[in-house]
């Protein structure tokens, strides 16, 4: 009969790890017995692992580690550099702490996606309240351009002062130009205050994208950004019900107070709930890290493009010095660009080595397309509504419901299966046919006053469009390192809007070129042809002799914007054959334990503690063993 002897030392060291393997991880304890013929003794000996080690340390820094108030991060996470902080792996947090935290990034984005929702309903009545119905389109560009001008900017700030200072202010941001749209007392005034809007906007459309990159997996992240596009397509059709009862009942100036209420439940919630590491370093140091000159000449760039394609052929003949004075600059400021990219930063906002790259290229490509195509359908499907088939502001923001279900539901299941298959290119594929059918359609919509037949277009066109959010954002991520990861989520909204600004801009040139000249073919007298080309709502006090005729002039124009959106759709579907699939990696087995994000110390402490642990362990085999089996043990630990 054999004796079972373990020494008190080597008992304790048992016990203890025993007692972790319980706390932490059952199943992830070694066990090494061996027997000693000459003793007949069998000793047990318990190792614990990294794993082990690494729940151990992560539970004493839960009661002991000081927590940086500003990030609610232990302080040993905030304490590190940007470029430390972008290497670490990112794995999707426990739904405890993503939820929370995804709440805080869904509020403002819906506070951002609201504000374009409701101007494009509103904007008919400024227009007209201003006398300068002429403008509107105007309206649109100076929030485009100072929307795209500043997005390689937040991608590096972003990195250089960490996501949550960034995010807040450019919530600042956007709050002041909501406030100033408010209370503007004309239309030059209300283009400024847009413009100041534009800026905020654009840090939060690029920063939520960023920080879901930042909480989720880039496998996982196809379904979370599929719940970003649903944000917006609720904001969406919430924007233009919202934003024509305020025009109908009460005042447009409110579609902006709006703004301030959201942002005062959105900052709070998000200062709360979003924990994520802040950079080291001085203030000084990280505005110098900044590259101004790639950001100004970026910004001036947008300005010389988008400006003079709103203006011509509406305030301006094409044919002006200014316009051509425009397109001139436009040449000379994206060179310069270029150069101070590839030759002058030392840490540029956009590096020229992500222009090599095929799928960032051909991605960016896809996204100007979609936004010529989607927001033409945004800014003129009301307006059509509006005055085509004579309805209100609040009907017309109604009838919008179908295009915005079709997003909802398309991106979610685009999102979901994205996540589950691990591949992008089918629903981007997929996505852009559909929505070359439903922008086709449309023309089938301006020849009947069928609202069965509306429904129906607008679903498919939503269908289609729906697709293309959740997989663009994740396909582009996912074909370049996680250090450029911000900056290519900047440049997919860059691209994106530049697109809906030529788009709109393009658009609104045609229309109103074919109003000009429909009008004066028509025959319609000076005094009420004017008032039609100042202000589409007045047409009901022409009397109904030429009101009809102007009518008929109108739906032409617009039959005309759906026929100039087609081209964009199919270059948008071209566009997806060039598209390289890059392999998500496959998900985690859901009974393995992820570690926390952020924990690389943690597990190299865990590495020396299990080391530790082994050279105790030997160390007491050999006062015990004979040589032979001391050397035998030390292999098998190793």
């Amino acid at each position: 009969m054999s004796n079972t002897n373990t020494s008190p030392s080597t008992q304790e060291i048992a016990s203890n790890a025993a007692a972790a393997s319980t706390d932490v991880i059952p199943n992830h304890a070694l066990t090494h017995t061996h027997n000693n013929l000459s003793q007949s003794s069998i000793t047990t000996i318990t190792v614990i692992t990294p794993l082990q080690k690494a729940g151990d340390l992560a539970k004493q820094n839960d009661t002991t580690t000081p927590v940086d108030p500003e990030s609610g991060l232990p302080t040993a996470e905030v304490e590190k550099t940007s470029d430390e902080i972008l290497a670490q792996v990112v794995v999707t947090l426990p739904l405890r702490q993503l939820a929370p935290a995804f709440l805080g990034v869904a509020m403002a984005m819906f506070m951002a996606a609201v504000d374009n929702s409701i101007v494009s309903t509103a904007l008919p009545k400024i227009g007209t309240q201003f006398l300068a119905s002429n403008k509107v389109e105007l309206v649109f560009t100076c929030y485009v351009i100072t929307f795209n001008a500043f997005q390689g900017l937040y991608g590096k700030m972003s990195n250089v002062f960490g996501r949550k200072p960034t995010v807040f202010f450019a919530i600042g941001i956007f709050c002041a130009g909501s406030i100033l749209s408010g209370v503007s007392q004309s239309m030059n005034m209300f283009m400024v205050a847009r413009a100041l809007a534009g800026i905020g906007g654009g840090g939060i459309f690029s920063l939520s994208n960023i920080i879901i990159a930042d909480l989720v997996s880039i496998r996982d992240r196809g379904k979370y950004q599929g719940f970003i596009s649903a944000v917006f397509a609720i904001s969406a059709l919430v924007g233009p019900v919202m934003g024509g009862a305020f025009v109908d009942k009460v005042s447009w100036r409110w579609c902006f107070f709006i703004q301030i209420a959201l942002a005062v439940v959105t900052v709070p919630t998000m200062a709360v709930m979003l924990k994520l590491p802040r950079p080291k370093g001085d203030i000084w140091s990280k505005i110098k890290a900044i590259d101004w000159a790639g950001t100004f000449f970026m910004a001036i760039s947008a300005v010389f493009l988008l400006l003079p394609t709103n203006l011509g052929g509406n305030l301006y003949a094409w044919n002006s010095p200014l316009i051509i004075t425009l397109y001139v600059l436009a040449i000379p400021s994206i060179l310069m660009f270029l150069w101070v990219e590839a030759k002058h930063a030392e840490n540029p906002i956009v590096p020229p080595y992500l222009w090599k790259n095929h799928n960032v290229v051909t991605l960016l490509s896809i996204n100007v397309f979609m936004g010529m195509t989607f927001w033409s359908l945004m800014f003129y499907l009301p307006i059509y509504f509006q005055i085509i088939e004579h309805e209100t502001a609040t009907n017309a923001g109604l009838t919008m419901i179908p295009l915005e279900a079709g997003v909802f539901i398309s991106s979610n299941i685009a999102g979901l299966l994205v996540s589950k298959y691990g591949k992008y290119r089918p629903y981007i594929f997929t996505g852009t046919g559909i929505a070359v059918v439903g922008i086709g359609l449309c023309l089938v919509l301006a020849e009947t006053s069928s609202k069965v037949i509306h429904v129906v277009v607008l679903f498919v066109c939503g269908m289609g469009v729906g697709q293309l959010f959740p997989t663009l954002i994740v396909a582009i991520q996912a074909s370049v390192e996680r250090k450029d990861l911000a900056t290519v989520s900047a440049l997919h909204n860059f691209f994106r809007m530049t697109g809906s600004g030529f788009g709109v801009a393009i658009n609104g040139a045609l229309f109103q070129n074919n109003l000009n000249s429909g009008l004066e073919t028509a025959g319609v007298p000076v005094d009420w042809a004017n008032l039609a080309r100042s202000s589409a709502q007045k047409i009901v006090e022409i009397p109904e002799t030429y009101r009809g005729m102007v009518e008929e002039v109108y739906l032409d124009s617009m039959k005309t914007v759906f026929k100039a959106t087609i081209p964009m759709a199919v270059m948008m579907f071209l566009l997806t054959f060039l598209i390289r699939h890059v392999r998500l990696n496959a998900k985690a087995d859901p009974s393995t334990p992820e570690p926390e994000r952020a924990d690389v110390t943690t597990v190299a402490a865990a590495d020396e503690g299990e080391k530790e642990v082994k050279e105790e362990v030997v160390e007491m085999e050999e006062e015990k063993q004979p040589a032979t089996a001391v050397r035998g043990d030390k292999e098998e630990l190793k």
